[in-house]
């Protein structure tokens, strides 16, 4: 549910809307002053970034010297994709944005009267009906390739929007509404898309909001803290590691002091998705308590097991946080139980109750590690850094393709010929979460 929406120019409030206890002409930001100060203080204009502070999940973006917050609560979805874009194009169409800009006054009171468009907008997306997360196929660059020729470009420009309205569409398709309906519609059929209705828009998505890309968290104990980078803007970010947990980063694991044939055997499921994560430079969080001898035998040995799953590439490991870390410090992050409910989708490795949350499946990664439990742990070791190596080889070349957009037919069939058909999925992943960054 959404708590709480600000629109300030040059700090100045001119909308401060508060569901929790409606805010009266003139009404300060309150409680939220800290918050809106901290924003202010590190938000580069363009930046539209989606980040936990305390018991709020908030969306924000600086356009020039306008910024738009919305805070709603942790397990929210789509406020970054589809609210706050409909607050920003509501608000410019009641007043222009060059006005906006220009306006100097001191009486917000002509602001006054957008509140009730405001709760029309909360309203139609609190009553919002979206598809189920789970039960539809995810569109991603080699299912585009199965559509129909004439399907693909239409599937490509939602693809590359993740999120695209209907309009949106129509625009970067140059087709006709009519053909626009018929594209979207045999795409539906064919199992794919998303669909969230708000009001009378629809808007198609590759993935459920719930399976969304992890949202970029800031500690608990420090709301908003952690600074966030965006690929397209990179900034200087100040890290949340102490001393010793840096120090901790430096510690060289010793692969050969691995036991992946034990490994294995802890987990009966879902063991591929921890492996998904590292290959694709994503953290994965352990769970381990308490802390005893045995247990601290038992983490030093995963530990040592789950740098083998990059054996060219020295993970960096924090071995404990009592506190919030954010994901990007660290591939491997041990944490406390209670911390989890800040990590909303990071793989996590719950070594006390032998299960794994969160995370992707693979089948070509979940039929490597089949193969490796009839195997010592040192074959183990051999064939990852052979199976690693290629993945990233083709996962490079797959890379070049798409940014150069060549034509992808003869690749994928050369790839299916010469192996398993099913490491184009994660030659396809790795390729999109490593190498198109670079």
């Amino acid at each position: 549910m959404i708590k709480r929406i600000i629109i300030l120019k040059d700090k100045k409030p001119l909308i401060n809307r508060n569901y929790e206890s409606i805010s009266k002409p003139g009404e300060g930001l309150g409680s939220f002053q800290t918050i809106v100060d901290n924003l202010i203080a590190k938000v580069l204009p363009g930046q539209r970034i989606e980040e936990i502070s305390g018991e709020h999940k908030l969306a924000y973006e600086l356009d020039k010297s306008i910024l738009f917050l919305v805070a709603a609560d942790k397990n929210e979805v789509a406020l970054l994709e589809i609210f706050l874009p409909e607050l920003k194009n509501l608000f410019y169409a009641v007043f222009p944005r060059d006005y906006v800009l220009g306006w100097e006054g001191e009486d917000t009171s002509i602001f006054k009267g957008f509140e009730a468009k405001l709760d029309q907008l909360r309203s139609a997306f609190e009553n919002r009906i979206m598809t189920k997360a789970g039960s539809r196929r995810v569109l991603d660059t080699l299912s585009v390739m199965e559509l129909p020729q004439r399907l693909q470009k239409t599937a490509y420009a939602i693809l590359d929007k993740k999120i695209a309205s209907f309009e949106e569409i129509i625009s970067l398709t140059n087709v006709s509404p009519q053909e626009a309906v018929a594209n979207i519609q045999e795409i539906l059929n064919a199992g794919f898309l998303y669909t969230t209705k708000v009001g009378n828009k629809v808007y198609y998505s590759v993935k459920a909001f719930g399976e969304a890309k992890p949202i970029s968290t800031a500690a608990p104990s420090a709301p908003l803290a952690a600074s966030i980078t965006t690929p397209a803007t990179k900034t200087a970010e100040t890290s949340t590691l102490q001393p010793e947990q840096r120090k901790s980063l430096a510690i060289k694991r010793d692969i050969h002091k691995g036991n992946m044939p034990f490994f294995i055997k802890q987990f009966k499921k879902d063991l591929d998705k921890v492996f998904n994560a590292i290959i694709n430079r994503k953290p994965v969080l352990v769970i381990i308590n308490p802390e005893t001898d045995k247990n601290q035998v038992l983490l030093n040995m995963v530990l040592d097991t789950l740098q083998c799953f990059a054996p060219e590439r020295e993970l960096r490991i924090i071995n404990y946080a009592k506190e919030f870390i954010h994901p990007r410090e660290a591939d491997i992050i041990r944490i406390e139980s209670n911390l989890t409910q800040y990590y909303t989708n990071e793989v996590i490795l719950d070594l006390d109750h032998k299960k794994i949350l969160h995370g992707e499946n693979a089948v070509y990664l979940a039929d490597l590690i089949k193969e490796m439990t009839k195997m010592k742990h040192d074959e183990c070791v051999s064939l990852l850094l052979n199976r690693v190596t290629l993945i990233e080889k083709l996962a490079k070349d797959w890379a070049k393709i798409k940014k150069l957009n060549l034509p992808p037919e003869e690749f994928i069939t050369n790839v299916r010929a010469k192996y398993n058909p099913a490491i184009i999925q994660v030659m396809d992943n790795v390729a999109e979460n490593v190498f198109m960054q670079e």
